[in-house]
């Protein structure tokens, strides 16, 4: 059977902040996916409150979705990483959201549970892990690894053979040159250059990038 002719997949998305909203408008331009609630895993929170004209359930209640459901955490914050073993923890599956302007070459990999905003550009050899949010814009470089939960923000620039540490987040606009490795849940600032490897839970800033912070979780 098509594409076109199989049921939409339901799908709930973990957030209730403006992030969720933006993921829900993305799901109404993708065939076969109906957003059907939205969770919260954090107050305030009030039992039969909606959003968007969706229903906003409490963490817990996932546990009353059986297999027809999929969820996508919409937390723009490295610190997804908790919601999603919350949720998973519970039996919750996941799914991807990737919206048709998105070109994602077929010798890319995404693993579940992505964001692939409008307008990024996913070239050859690229992959990308579990629960990662590439956002509007972005534009990846091929043989590119971003691992499990990291953020590419709007119009982020990564040259080929970057690599992506789990939890690290590269701001808006920055750009990071072929090669380099940005360590787990380190930050590259808006705008910077990363013309160096960045070591792990480090935040950098400017052009070049430069250490300004050191011992950092993510974001």
């Amino acid at each position: 059977m098509t594409d076109s002719l199989q049921k939409p997949v339901k799908l709930l998305i973990l957030g209730t902040g403006t992030f969720a909203m933006d993921v829900a408008d993305l799901v109404s331009d993708i065939p076969n996916l109906e957003v059907v609630g939205f969770v919260a895993s954090m107050p305030p929170y009030e039992p039969g409150s909606f959003m968007l004209e969706k229903p906003i359930y409490w963490v817990d209640e996932l546990t009353q979705f059986d297999d027809a459901y999929r969820a996508v955490c919409a937390l723009v914050t490295t610190k997804r990483y908790h919601f999603t073993q919350q949720a998973e923890a519970l039996g919750m599956r996941f799914t991807s959201v990737i919206h048709p302007t998105a070109r994602v070459s077929r010798m890319a990999t995404v693993a579940d549970g992505c964001v692939i905003n409008a307008g990024v550009q996913v070239p050859t050899h690229t992959q990308i892990g579990r629960h990662v949010v590439v956002n509007r814009g972005a534009l990846l470089g091929h043989h590119n690894t971003i691992h499990n939960h990291a953020t590419i923000s709007p119009g982020a620039v990564l040259a080929g053979n970057v690599t992506i540490g789990q939890r690290a987040w590269v701001g808006v606009g920055a750009n990071v040159l072929e090669k380099r490795t940005i360590g787990e849940q380190s930050i590259v600032g808006s705008a910077a250059l990363v013309t160096r490897d960045v070591p792990a839970r480090v935040k950098v800033m400017g052009i070049p990038a430069k250490i300004v912070e050191e011992g950092i979780d993510g974001l």
